[in-house]
């Protein structure tokens, strides 16, 4: 079983690995309004396989593979024993909804230890037709912005 380290206090920083632009400015929304907020977190989680590199390469090529070519969670937080991976997207529809069910079974077989694993997604706005999927699959969707559907 993989370790997640120590984590991270939910915090505005200057920076948040891995998030793009447009994703920090959901992430902050959610930390400056304070609701629900993990007791901690983790950025730039790694999961899934990484691309082989053929046998005979330099020990950097496989490390760097290994950094470079696995899936990347945006943001894992903890709530008491559980976690959520959380998915951070303007829009969110069928893209966020793949990555979460995908996300939320890799972490859990990857970190999970037995602990049980949610999906999140923080969002402006929420595709109303995968909004439902979102509830029935118990994706927690929590939205900074806009809000509602389109």
């Amino acid at each position: 079983m993989a370790a997640l380290g120590a984590g991270f206090p939910v915090e505005l920083r200057r920076r948040y690995p891995h998030l793009m632009p447009e994703d920090k400015v959901l992430w902050e929304r959610w930390i400056v309004r304070g609701d629900d907020l993990p007791a901690r977190v983790w950025y730039d989680v790694r999961v899934g396989h990484a691309v082989e590199v053929e046998s005979g390469q330099p020990e950097w090529m496989k490390h760097f593979a290994e950094y470079a070519t696995r899936k990347r969670i945006d943001i894992v937080g903890a709530y008491g024993n559980d976690y959520v991976v959380f998915e951070a997207k303007p829009f969110a529809g069928m893209v966020a909804l793949g990555q979460l069910v995908f996300y939320r079974w890799a972490f859990a077989r990857e970190y999970g230890g037995g602990r049980r694993v949610f999906g999140g997604v923080i969002t402006d706005v929420v595709d109303p037709d995968v909004a439902p999927i979102f509830a029935g699959l118990g994706i927690w969707v929590v939205e900074v912005g806009l809000g509602g559907q389109l």
